[in-house]
């Protein structure tokens, strides 16, 4: 209890250490023991007879940290449930008949109606359903006995049925009382159903990471396209996938031409010409989800390099928005405009002074944004080039920049192009022709059936199996840190740092 959320550095030099393990996470000489507890012991004595409330304040986080420890045993105790105790699993949990884990599977369904298609789709001998209702607690910012409190968790402990938690104390988790060797995660193929599925994943890996360890988690793949054509279904797994489908069937017989020039994409080259064209469409809708214009950047390039900062300034109501090349060009913006504190500048009160006439009174506010897409976009407008299309201009008002042709002789059909984006709003619009296309929101918008033949069935279905080992379980446990814990700063930089990394976003 008293060390729980103390970080200690001791530095330590001596010959021939030796580690319990490959990862070297703990020293196991033993004559060096005493050393260090005698050195640590003296130097904390001092420290805490010259800082009382530094030590106060350990004392009383001790004293948290034992009742919390307790509050978690006995939160354990409750959930603590088996068969054999007399404690019954949960009633919304619908078992399989087999009572070999090795052979048996437990999905755990997002929301009731996802649940009892799934109920009434299984194959009842060797697959278990668990519904969870809403979004399940983030255990990484609650203690333990506060998501052992969650109705949901307690759920899922007792199903599976191995206890929860590390250590020898009872009710600790035993990977030998796994009750299925198949825990399947199964949520929506939208964004909240990888929230949910994020919120699941933090709490197995903090909380029975023996059972990730042993290779016994899964995540289900369900699509989120269903489309007919000709009398024949398909089902497909997410947006690019669907648009890859489109673009192949949309691009076929379609052939691409420069006005004036004559100069033309095949069909062939027209696929990657459009896969391009789709990506830079993922970060265009960033940058404009951001406040930015895509005609107002491209119109701020010099030759081929795009401005890498914006900054949005809001006058009252009215907003403009300013490109730049260079940081150096962002500083000298600020200086003209110190009003706006881009920086953190102090200024006088004569000087605001000027600034409140200068304008009228409206009051100024500014956001200083770093524009990591541009990066992105400008790696993508090269990539068109080497296809053969020009992206200057990208966007015309008067005269078309390409005709999409369609057919041959007298069946050809021209279609002129004024934005480099309707070349893909076009094709995938000739991609849907003859085709009913339909969304899935959720699971429980497929019958029965549909659930079991795309997710459930073991001869037809795709799962993602969820392992670390000890070289890698460091880093995952950083990013659970990272992405799931209460600390803003290192999660916004995350995001930055990987914001060109990204294949689907929701904004």
């Amino acid at each position: 209890d008293v060390r729980e959320g103390i970080v200690c550095v001791i530095s330590v030099k001596m010959p021939n250490p030796r580690f319990s393990s490959q990862t070297k996470d703990k020293l196991v000489n033993t004559e060096i023991e005493g050393v260090v507890s005698s050195v640590v012991y003296e130097g904390l004595q001092n420290y805490f007879d010259e800082n009382p409330n530094l030590a106060k304040t350990v004392i009383d986080k001790a004293v948290n940290a034992a009742r919390a420890r307790e509050a978690a045993r006995k939160a354990r105790e409750t959930v603590r449930k088996s068969v054999m105790s007399g404690g019954g699993l949960p009633g919304k949990l619908a078992d399989c008949s087999e009572r070999d884990p090795a052979k048996s599977e437990i999905f755990i369904v997002e929301g009731d109606s996802a649940g009892g298609s799934a109920k009434s789709g299984r194959d009842r001998t060797t697959q278990a359903i668990l519904p969870l209702r809403g979004k399940v607690i983030n255990v990484e910012k609650a203690r333990l006995h506060r998501a052992l409190q969650n109705k949901e968790i307690q759920a899922m402990i007792t199903a599976i049925g191995a206890g929860i938690g590390d250590g020898d104390q009872e009710g600790a988790f035993d990977i030998e009382k796994v009750r299925y060797h198949k825990v399947i995660i199964m949520t929506d193929a939208d964004v909240d159903g990888a929230h949910i599925r994020t919120l699941l994943l933090t709490f197995f890996c903090r909380h029975m990471p023996e059972l990730v360890k042993s290779g016994y988690l899964y995540i289900a793949q369900p699509p989120l396209y269903k489309i007919t054509r000709k009398k024949r279904e398909e089902y497909v797994a997410d947006d690019p996938a669907m648009n890859k489908i489109l673009i192949e069937l949309g691009s076929d017989d379609v052939l691409l031409r420069q006005t004036g020039t004559n100069d033309s994409v095949d069909s062939d080259l027209l696929q990657s010409v459009l896969a391009t064209l789709a990506k830079l469409q993922t970060f265009v809708r960033t940058l404009e989800g951001h406040g930015g214009n895509f005609r107002h950047l491209l119109a701020a390039r010099d030759g081929n390099k795009l401005p890498t900062y914006m900054i949005r300034v809001r006058t009252g109501n009215e907003e403009e928005v300013y490109y730049f090349k260079s940081e150096e060009e962002v500083r000298a913006f600020a200086v003209e405009n110190r009003d706006l504190r881009l920086f953190g500048e102090e200024i006088d009160e004569e000087e605001e002074a000027q600034f409140k006439e200068k304008f009228e009174g409206k009051m100024r506010r500014a956001v200083r944004r770093e524009l990591g897409e541009a990066i992105g976009i400008s790696k993508l407008l090269e990539r068109l080039g080497e296809f053969g299309v020009k992206s200057e201009p990208f966007f015309s008002e008067d005269q078309p920049i390409y005709e999409l042709v369609e057919g041959e002789n007298d069946n050809e059909l021209i279609t002129p192009v004024f934005n480099l984006f309707e070349i893909l709003a076009r094709v995938l619009e000739i991609g849907k022709k003859g085709m009913r296309i339909q969304r899935f929101k959720g699971l429980g918008e497929m019958n029965a059936k549909e659930l079991y033949a795309t997710t459930m069935d073991k001869e037809t279905r795709q799962l993602l199996r969820v392992q670390f080992d000890a070289e890698n379980k460091i880093e995952a446990e950083t990013m659970f840190d990272v992405l799931m814990g209460d600390v803003v700063e290192p999660r916004k930089r995350f995001i930055e740092d990987n914001a060109l990394n990204v294949q689907n976003l929701d904004v």
